[in-house]
């Protein structure tokens, strides 16, 4: 792992380890905001760790580092694994998206481990976010 996987791995521990606060959001009040564009902003917490995790993907991206592609994605797959919906695991699922500029790095056994790791995503974060990483996951996979 190199310095912007290890900062990567740093965020999220970070992140879940304050992000996990008890929040006064209803999980309706969060789908309202966040699918339909109106409702409450996003938490300035989950804002901040939404924009550092971009900006690193955005730097292994532009490294060309394909270890630290794999271990980015592997990493913001990993979460969430709840079958409890939170604010939080919302904000995790929509990290997927930036696993998807990661993707044409990425070996081909590195795809298949990838595919196998988001297929453990719980199926109520299935949102399209992950639908559209599958898909460029499973274009990916050489037969």
């Amino acid at each position: 792992m190199t310095e912007l996987t290890e900062k990567l791995k740093a965020v999220y521990e970070k992140y879940a380890e304050i992000g996990a606060q008890p929040r006064k959001r209803s999980l309706s009040e969060i789908f309202k905001g966040w699918l339909s564009g109106q409702g409450k902003e996003t938490h300035p917490l989950d804002s901040e760790f939404m924009e550092i995790v971009k900006k690193l993907t955005a730097q292994i991206k532009e490294n060309g580092d394909c270890e630290d592609a794999a271990a980015a994605a592997e990493l913001i797959l990993s979460l969430p694994r709840t079958k409890k919906f939170s604010e939080q695991d919302v904000v995790y699922v929509a990290m997927y998206a930036d696993v998807i500029p990661l993707i044409p790095m990425l070996s081909d056994n590195d795809v298949k481990k990838i595919r196998e790791i988001a297929d453990q995503v719980p199926k109520q974060y299935r949102f399209p976010v992950y639908k559209d990483l599958t898909h460029k996951l499973d274009g990916e996979i050489k037969n």
